[in-house]
């Protein structure tokens, strides 16, 4: 492909800049995602720690085993949802 002028190299550059954008904004979109520390957890469900302890430990809510914020909030809330707890 040739670029015959400056309008040309222009028009490419932005249609290439907005490409760019719009990929960034769809990888913002897909990591919105809250993940909540055990005591957040608690503190969001209105429950004790230990309470939250027990239900990871008889596999009522998933968590993630080597995270720093183990819970993820829209997991918790479907299984509240779904009557798990």
């Amino acid at each position: 492909m040739f670029i015959q002028d400056k309008k040309e190299f222009f028009n490419l550059l932005n249609e290439w800049e907005e490409s760019k954008h719009s990929v960034q904004k769809k990888e913002v979109k897909e990591s919105d995602e809250i993940y909540l520390s055990q005591r957040e957890a608690a503190k969001f469900l209105r429950v004790s720690l230990p309470t939250i302890i027990a239900w990871k430990k008889a596999r009522k809510i998933p968590f993630y085993q080597h995270a720093v914020n183990p819970v993820q909030k829209s997991e918790v809330l479907e299984a509240m949802k779904s009557s798990v707890l």
